[in-house]
C-alpha cells in the first residue's frame, strides 16, 4: 500500500500522519486518528527551506539526512555541507526486531558522540526520554524523535521507506 505522508496539526501540536479513507493516522502511534469533518486540526505544508537547512556539530556545517536501517527504524545521519561523502551516524541501532510502523524513537550515539543528545534537543530534533539501553560498556539514551520535523528534512526518503514499513 503507497502511503502519502501529511503532517496534521492539533491543539498547537503536530503529528507526521498519513490517510486511509477521510482518517489520518499518526504514523507511529496508530492510535491517535483524527477524521475528516470530526476532529478539529489542520494540514500542514512541509516547510521546503529544512531539506537543505545548514546545522553546526562540532564546528563543521551539516545537513540532516535522516535514512532507515534494514530493520525499519530510523538513522539520523549528518552529512558534511563542504563534502557529502563525509558523514556521521548520530543514532545506534539497537533493536533485534523489525520496526512496527514509523518508530518515534531511536537510540543515541553518546559513545562517539557525547554532544549528540544536546544537538538535537537544542535543535529540537528531539527530546531525552530518560530511557537508556546498556550495550557493551554504553548506556545510550532514547531520544523521542521530532517525526514532523525530521520528515520535512527528507520527504522523498520517508516516502521511499514507506512501502516497506507499512506493507
Amino acid at each position: 500500500m503507497k502511503i502519502q505522508f501529511a503532517i496534521v496539526r492539533s491543539e498547537n501540536v503536530n503529528y507526521l500522519c498519513y490517510k486511509v479513507d477521510d482518517v489520518y493516522v499518526n504514523a507511529s502511534n496508530p492510535m491517535i486518528t483524527f477524521t475528516v469533518g470530526e476532529d478539529e486540526f489542520e494540514i500542514v505544508e512541509p516547510d521546503d527551506s529544512l531539506m537543505r537547512k545548514e546545522y553546526e556539530f562540532r564546528g563543521e556545517r551539516y545537513y540532516l539526512v535522516p535514512r532507515f536501517y534494514p530493520n525499519g527504524w530510523l538513522a539520523l545521519t549528518l552529512e558534511s555541507v563542504e563534502d557529502q561523502d563525509e558523514y556521521i551516524v548520530l543514532s545506534v541501532n539497537l533493536e533485534a526486531v523489525d520496526a512496527l510502523d514509523l518508530p518515534d524513537r531511536t537510540f543515541i550515539d553518546v559513545n562517539h558522540y557525547p554532544e549528540a543528545m544536546e544537538f538535537l534537543t537544542v535543535n529540537k530534533l528531539a527530546t531525552d526520554s530518560g530511557y537508556k539501553r546498556r550495550s557493551g560498556f554504553v548506556e545510550y539514551p532514547m531520544a523521542m524523535l521530532n517525526l514532523p520535523l525530521i520528515y520535512q528534512h527528507a520527504l522523498q526518503t520517508f516516502q521511499k521507506a514507506n512501502i516497506c514499513l507499512f506493507e
